[in-house]
């Protein structure tokens, strides 16, 4: 055995993600072989895929079927989810009458797209040729309105004679204000699926996340829940809405449930499948949509799938409403002339390189501002500033939690209130932690792993101290395992072997919460060469052999690099504390976690290698 002190300072647990890995358990011979003979697709899959399918539960006929062939069919009847059938009433009684009607959302992308979609809705909607006389939908302002609904468009719309008010992503926590819209003679139907204590005085309220709710499906977001709506009202009257009109919102409906990172199992799978299909239908693509993957490098004829839309097309909109003109990201939405979805979706560009840019700043900010906390041991982290934008902060404290793998609470100073986001890690409910501390909030909402909150600025001390005395309180359950699917020996594949899994994965997707893209391990490697430093080191290239081979032996699955994202800093960590030069790090075996999907980039020279692939977690291996 070595005794180089060097190695006795190499890490248990992953060196990105700094968690313990775990594999999902492995499907029997027998399970594989029923599900070679019933998977019912019209070409030979390989073990690889069964082993995956098996891992998430779907291995029967029937689960198969649904699976790889998801239909609107077996969507849930949404007169299961409570009050829909008053929501309906009150809204077709509405359309007889030729009432005026408003739409007031949220200014996330789930927000955004269900306020589009809800729009959309009233206007489409006729009965017996009466129709509703809709406003403008609205979205809030952060720095004017702040969170929740804006007073000043209840007011306002009190004002010009509007008797219904449908709100989307928001109002179930608005009790002040839903009561103040009655006083004022307006009724409201909320359509929401955030926790709420006190239920308003609502006409309808209508969420899956209620108290006593048996829907069976309590992932919906905003979005989803207003096309439930929209369903309810064709169910309950075939023909109020134009013909395939369910089918042409669908885009909306899995933007915003990707946004909103639900779990994309049962009926969101299906809801987003079939809004992928629209999505990639470039004659029926919406102009807003086109016109977003025009700025976003996205219209070079590639498929649209989920990860495009939370990493390219969701920043985009979501930026809007952090720092810039929230209004402009729902116009882009619902927009019918393409000159102008391109000038809005410009507008959409620039506020997000701005936005980015403020990430950063916010970042180094909160990283120097934890380090004292965390070296001593803080269970979490709860970080202040007068400096920091209250759009941003929400995305500076999910960095810090995959940097610490801590809860973390990031508060926006704004003179005597402050604003506060909070993210998690998988094992801790800040919601449940929040309402424990909820004597230091002037309110807080939001869910298991993101919560949103004000307060004083006078009571962030004695919050943080509340905060952090009820996470030491919860049970140690130890480091969440980073997991992986199963084991994927790359020394005996080549390139083209990975090129043909990867096509058998895309038939997977839908990826996202509840159906990760798979992750696989490979064990005993060794490096070609130090990882190659991208973005000034943000991110990192490497290059790996096979433990018996020599520089050029490589064999074709290893001769393609693996990228690694937002990895710089935890390998440079991990060097400097190991005091590894680099004959150590050519001398060590290593493990590996890591994805293979289909690459979107073309070289200008032509040579195109259709496989990307991305490392997960790198972990040294102890010398025997």
């Amino acid at each position: 055995m070595k005794t180089d002190p060097a190695y006795a300072e190499l890490p248990a647990v992953g060196v990105f993600s700094g968690r313990p890995w775990s594999r999902g358990e492995a499907a029997d011979a027998d399970v594989i072989a029923s599900m070679h003979r019933q998977i019912p697709l019209d070409f030979q899959v390989s073990d690889w895929l069964l082993q995956v399918l098996a891992a998430r539960g779907v291995t029967s006929g029937k689960d198969l079927e649904r699976f790889f062939y998801p239909s609107l069919d077996n969507l849930h009847d949404p007169f299961l989810l409570q009050e829909m059938d008053a929501a309906v009433d009150r809204l077709f009684e509405a359309a007889r009458n030729g009432e005026r009607v408003a739409v007031h959302g949220d200014f996330d992308v789930d927000g955004l797209t269900g306020s589009a979609l809800l729009y959309e809705t009233i206007t489409a909607l006729s009965i017996d040729g009466s129709r509703v006389l809709p406003e403008p939908p609205f979205i809030p302002d952060r720095l004017i309105d702040g969170y929740g609904l804006a007073e000043r468009m209840v007011r306002e719309w009190a004002g010009r004679g509007v008797t219904l008010l449908l709100t989307v992503d928001t109002g179930a926590a608005a009790v002040k204000e839903i009561a103040l819209a009655r006083e004022l003679g307006m009724e409201v139907v909320v359509l929401d699926h955030h926790i709420f204590e006190e239920r308003p005085e609502a006409t309808a309220l209508v969420n899956p996340r209620r108290e006593g709710s048996t829907y069976p499906n309590p992932e919906l977001c905003g979005v989803a829940v207003a096309f439930k709506f929209a369903q309810a009202l064709e169910l309950a009257r075939p023909g109020c809405l134009p013909e395939g009109f369910l089918s042409s919102v669908l885009d909306l409906v899995a933007l915003g449930l990707v946004a909103d990172q639900m779990s994309l199992v049962g009926e969101n799978r299906i809801l987003v499948k079939k809004g992928l299909e629209l999505f990639n239908d470039r004659k029926r693509i919406r102009p807003g949509f086109a016109a977003l993957l025009r700025v976003s490098g996205l219209d070079r004829g590639f498929p649209v799938t989920t990860g495009e839309f939370a990493y390219q097309l969701a920043p985009r909109l979501n930026a809007c409403g952090r720092i810039g003109r929230v209004m402009s990201a729902l116009e882009l939405l619902i927009t019918h002339d393409a000159d102008k979805a391109l000038k809005l979706a410009q507008e959409a560009d620039r506020t997000n390189t701005r936005r980015k840019e403020q990430d950063l700043i916010l970042k180094d900010e909160a990283i120097d501002m934890a380090l004292p906390f965390v070296k001593r041991g803080d269970p979490g982290l709860v970080l202040a500033s007068a400096e920091w934008h209250k759009g941003i902060i929400g995305i500076g404290a999910a960095r810090l939690v995959e940097q610490y793998q801590l809860p973390v609470v990031l508060v926006a100073i704004e003179g005597d209130e402050a604003r506060g986001s909070v993210r998690s890690v998988p094992h801790i409910d800040v919601k449940a932690i929040l309402d424990q501390c909820a004597r230091f909030l002037i309110r807080h909402g939001g869910h298991a792993q993101a919560a949103g909150m004000s307060l004083r600025t006078r009571d962030i001390p004695a919050f943080r101290e509340a905060f952090l005395e009820t996470l030491r309180s919860q049970p140690d359950t130890g480091p969440v395992p980073e997991h992986y699917d199963m084991d994927l020996c790359l020394e005996n594949l080549s390139a083209q072997d990975v090129a043909r899994l990867v096509r058998e994965l895309e038939n997977l997707e839908p990826f996202g919460a509840g159906n990760r893209k798979p992750v696989f391990r490979c064990r005993g490697l060794r490096l070609q060469r130090p990882p190659t430093s991208l973005s000034g080191g943000l991110h990192l290239r490497f290059a790996f052999r096979g433990p018996s081979q020599q520089g050029g032996g490589d064999t074709p699955a290893l001769s393609r690099e693996f990228i690694s994202f937002g990895t710089g800093e935890a390998w440079r960590r991990m060097i400097s504390a190991g005091k590894f030069d680099t004959a150590h790090l050519m001398d060590m075996e290593w493990d590996i976690l890591f994805q293979i999907g289909r690459s979107t980039f073309r070289p200008r020279s032509g040579n195109y290698d259709p496989v990307q692939q991305l490392l997960v977690d790198i972990r040294p291996v102890a010398p025997r």
